[in-house]
C-alpha cells in the first residue's frame, strides 16, 4: 500500500462480481476508502469478505444504480461512513446477447437503465462531492464494442458508445472543477458475463467460440479482471493528472486487429 491514493473515498458500481469487484478490491488494497454497490447483495457481502482478506478498508451498500432514489442514498451512505467521493468508478452493466428483432422493450430499456442511466446519474451524484474538495476522478467502463460491431449487440453497444461520448463531453465541464472524466474500454475479459456465454454451448461449441476469441486480438489471450482494475487505478492516481476526456481501450489489440 502507497501513499498515492490517501485520502481518497470511491464508490464502484457492479462492485458484487467481475471487473467492478476487481476494482473495488484493488483501489481497497491501495488504500483508498471503498464503497462498492450493486443490486446483487450476496455478491457484494462476498466482495467484502475478500476485500476483508487482502486487509483493505470497504464497504458495501446494495444499490440499483437505474433509479435515482437509491443512488442518491447510496451516495450519502458513503459521505457518512467516509466523507467526499473523490474517486467514481462505473462497472456495473448487463448484456443481453440478441437479435434485435426478438429483443422486447422491457429488456431494452432494462439494459440502457443500467448501462447508460445508472453511470450518469452516479456521475451526477459524485461531482455534486467532488466539487467541495475541488479534485475529482471520474471513470466509465464502456467496452470495444462502442466502436467494433458484434452480432446481437445492438442495444448493448449504443449504451457503451454513449458512456464515450457522454464521458468526452462531461469533461469540458468539469474540468475546471479540477475533475476528470474518461472512459476504459475493455476487451474480451474472463468475467462471469464470459461464463454465461459459454454455460449456453457444449463442450466443442465453447473450445471454438475461446479459440476464436483468442485469436481476435494480437496477444492471443483473454483478458483478466485484475488488468483492467490495474488501468483504474492509473485514471485514478496523480499519475493521469493530465489525462480527461479521453477512452483508454485495454483490449489487447483487439481494435487493431483485422483477421483476414
Amino acid at each position: 500500500m502507497s501513499d498515492e491514493f490517501v485520502g481518497d473515498v470511491a464508490i464502484v458500481t457492479g462492485g458484487a462480481a467481475g471487473i467492478g469487484r476487481e476494482i473495488s478490491l484493488a483501489l481497497a488494497s491501495a488504500g483508498v476508502k471503498v464503497l462498492a454497490i450493486d443490486i446483487n447483495l450476496a455478491g457484494l457481502e462476498e466482495t467484502k469478505m475478500l476485500s476483508t482478506v487482502r486487509g483493505g478498508e470497504l464497504q458495501v451498500f446494495q444499490c440499483d444504480v437505474a433509479d435515482s432514489k437509491s443512488v442518491k442514498l447510496a451516495f450519502e451512505y458513503s459521505e457518512k461512513e467516509f466523507g467526499y467521493c473523490t474517486i467514481m468508478v462505473a462497472a456495473a452493466a448487463i448484456a443481453l446477447y440478441t437479435d434485435y428483432l426478438s429483443m422486447n422493450e422491457k429488456d431494452m430499456d432494462r439494459t440502457i437503465a443500467v448501462n447508460l442511466k445508472g453511470p450518469l446519474l452516479c456521475a451526477q451524484e459524485s461531482l455534486r462531492q467532488m466539487e467541495k474538495v475541488g479534485k475529482g476522478s471520474i471513470i466509465f467502463i464502456s467496452s470495444v464494442q462502442a466502436v467494433m460491431s458484434l452480432f446481437g449487440c445492438v442495444v448493448y453497444a449504443a449504451t457503451k458508445s454513449g458512456l464515450i461520448a457522454a464521458a468526452r463531453t462531461l469533461a469540458l465541464e468539469t474540468g475546471k472543477m479540477g475533475i476528470r472524466v474518461n472512459t476504459i474500454s475493455p476487451g474480451t475479459i474472463d468475467t462471469p458475463m464470459l461464463d454465461r456465454d459459454l454455460a449456453s454451448m457444449n463442450r466443442e461449441e465453447a473450445a471454438t467460440f475461446l479459440e476464436k476469441v483468442r485469436a481476435a486480438n494480437v496477444l492471443g489471450r483473454i483478458g483478466t479482471p485484475a488488468e483492467i482494475a490495474d488501468a483504474v487505478k492509473y485514471l485514478a492516481s496523480s499519475k493521469a493528472s493530465y489525462v480527461t476526456g479521453i477512452d483508454l481501450r485495454v483490449d489487447a489489440g483487439f481494435s487493431a486487429l483485422k483477421n483476414f
